[in-house]
């Protein structure tokens, strides 16, 4: 602790498990509550993006968006997963833009290898089409990516991987 009170920045391994915020302690506790908020705004921003500029149907949107978040929610736990193990492996000591964009790159390249197939049979368009579709969410979710990632390691604070701590 500081003589704030707050909690130091020092890297994890240095600091006392106690002085560690709440999702710190908990990884896994952490990446399910990442994957729940990231995925609920993503369901949202998918059925207006479809329904709104694209003009696909209320329920054909929303029946596209929560195949999509399923199929992301189980990429973007196993990414966080890899991610922060190769955090742990190198020594990672913070996240800087660097790592945010290889973090955000990483997740969104593995989406779409998923993605792209399920646009393609649910909304009826071509191959092409779905590419284009799901290219274009890629650059509106890349940025979403990084900006969700950065406020929610503001609010509950980066995990352990990140500094120089062994939980798993």
């Amino acid at each position: 602790m500081t003589a704030t009170g707050h909690i130091s920045d020092a890297p994890a391994s240095t600091r006392p498990t106690h002085q560690l915020r709440f999702f710190q302690r908990r990884p896994r506790l952490r990446r399910f509550v990442y994957v729940a908020g990231y995925e609920g705004l993503s369901v949202l921003c998918t059925v207006l993006v479809l329904n709104s500029l694209l003009g696909h149907g209320g329920g054909q949107s929303t029946f596209t968006a929560i195949l999509l978040s399923t199929t992301a929610t189980v990429w973007n736990y196993i990414w966080n997963t890899i991610f922060e193990n190769l955090e742990r492996r190198i020594g990672a000591e913070g996240r800087g833009p660097a790592a945010r964009a290889i973090h955000a790159i990483g997740y969104e390249g593995g989406a779409l290898l998923f993605t792209v197939p399920i646009v393609t049979i649910v909304l009826g368009v071509t191959l092409l089409e779905a590419v284009v579709i799901e290219a274009s969410m890629l650059v509106f979710f890349l940025v979403f990516t990084v900006v969700y990632a950065w406020v929610f390691d503001r609010v509950f604070g980066l995990p352990a991987s990140a500094l120089g701590g062994e939980a798993a």
